[in-house]
């Protein structure tokens, strides 16, 4: 049984650091995070993102990592029975939904057509664009 407090941790992680953009607190990286479920049926396992209560209850794990704006592994946490290789699935996955596209110029923050050029969205390009329209509410006077 997958307790309730898990699948609260991605939007508490997320919360927390989009709070301290808000507050214009200068961070060296920020962070994005994602819950993940995998389930056991006739033809394997699936991985469900973002899956409902309902969905973790009867799944055969469930999982929150979270990665740096560097593509590193910040936090993992995990609940239920899996082996090395489904979490190494789960790694990968998570890892592709949180920074797909993570290091090129196109993700600079800075670069003008960065955000509007990126085909392949990920948690990490939301961080980014809400970061960018920020710098640009909070600068619009000096244009």
């Amino acid at each position: 049984m997958i307790t309730q407090n898990l699948p609260l941790l991605p939007a508490l992680l997320q919360t927390s650091v989009l709070a301290l953009l808000s507050a214009s607190i200068p961070l060296s990286m920020a962070m994005t995070s994602v819950l993940l479920a995998l389930r056991n049926t006739e033809t394997g396992t699936v991985i469900t993102e973002n899956p409902t209560p309902f969905e973790c209850q009867d799944a055969a794990s469930v999982h929150v990592l979270a990665f740096t704006s560097h593509g590193e592994l910040l936090v993992s946490e995990s609940e239920g029975s899996f082996d090395m290789d489904e979490w190494d699935e789960i790694y990968e996955h998570a890892k592709g939904l949180c920074c797909k596209g993570h290091g090129s110029i196109e993700d600079d923050i800075m670069h003008e057509d960065g955000l509007e050029n990126e085909t392949n969205s990920s948690l990490m390009m939301f961080v980014k664009s809400t970061v960018q329209e920020k710098v640009n509410t909070d600068l619009h006077w000096k244009g």
